[in-house]
């Protein structure tokens, strides 16, 4: 259930990545603990997430948040981050519109040798750093010190493009529930000061 959107709540959008959905490793824990906090979350539904298609993804985000302002924050996860800093990127563009924030956990920009299957989808992504930090003021990067998919170094090389806030959490993996992370108490840390901001 969907919390209903008041003009004193904010709404925050979570994207999954690769080969995940919305009621994989953390998700569903974020959802419950933002609506019991009284704002509207929704987990956006990516499909084929197994073989992702880059015109596919952005069409999935255009039907499931088309609507942005300034009471909007958007999370992502993995490939999901690359996903909707594109779409953002697009809609800033566009919009002239502001976010509140954005919070991206294992996040990249840069191909990964781990996954080479998402080369082709990675290299589509475009991005402006200096229009993604106009229009999203407030930016955090949640990143692993042992990532085997995304190494630190790619996740701060996004961070300092982005302009994030930085936060290393120690032994993370890539924060799946296989690593242990079907909650990750150190995101809702740096996010509840932003909700009550």
């Amino acid at each position: 259930m969907n919390t209903p959107h008041t003009p004193e709540s904010q709404k925050i959008y979570i994207v999954h990545g690769h080969d995940a959905s919305p009621n994989d490793h953390w998700f569903p824990w974020l959802g419950r603990k933002l609506q019991e906090a009284g704002h509207y979350s929704r987990r956006i539904v990516m499909a084929n997430a197994a073989q992702p298609d880059f015109d596919h993804w952005q069409k999935f985000l255009a039907l499931q948040m088309p609507d942005l302002d300034e009471n909007t924050i958007v999370i992502a996860h993995g490939l999901g981050c690359l996903t909707t800093l594109h779409y953002l990127n697009q809609y800033f563009e566009q919009h002239s519109t502001r976010i509140k924030a954005g919070v991206f956990v294992s996040g990249f920009k840069s191909s990964l040798p781990t996954q080479p299957e998402l080369t082709a989808f990675i290299q589509r992504a475009k991005m402006d750093s200096g229009v993604l930090q106009t229009y999203m003021p407030i930016c955090i990067s949640l990143i692993s010190s042992n990532d085997p998919i995304v190494p630190p170094p790619v996740a701060i090389q996004l961070g300092n493009f982005i302009n994030a806030q930085i936060y290393e959490v120690k032994e993370a993996g890539h924060f799946t529930a296989k690593d242990g992370f079907s909650e990750i108490p150190q995101l809702w840390h740096v996010l509840k000061p932003i909700l009550t901001a």
